[in-house]
């Protein structure tokens, strides 16, 4: 399990990436530095409670996203799509497609 600020980081830096903003972006929109956003994604820096809320803006998600523990299941189906770059559905598919026709050659 996570702590809380391992949590948070892990999604900010989801997030960001999946939008494709930069830090430099993020800070940009925040009203911060570069080097603030830099100094929380790695662990240096907590971001006060209306910084949280300006960033969740910023990253156009609700601020509850960047505290979900292991993220969400959209999160979770976006990050295998954005890594192996073919749908979780494909996926799924053609894996019970291969396991059928294994089963029946077994028949």
């Amino acid at each position: 399990m996570n702590s809380i600020r391992e949590t948070f980081v892990n999604n900010l830096k989801f997030y960001r990436n999946q939008k494709g903003i930069s830090q430099e972006k993020l800070s940009y929109a925040v009203g911060k530095s570069i080097a603030y956003i830099n100094q929380i994604e790695n662990r240096d820096s907590w971001p006060q409670p209306e910084m949280v809320d300006k960033i969740a803006v910023a990253l156009e998600i609700p601020s509850s996203a960047l505290f979900e523990e292991n993220g969400s299941p959209q999160n979770k189906k976006d990050l295998f799509e954005n890594t192996f770059g073919k749908s979780l559905e494909s996926e799924l598919l053609s894996r019970i497609e291969k396991d059928v026709k294994e089963v029946c050659s077994l028949v």
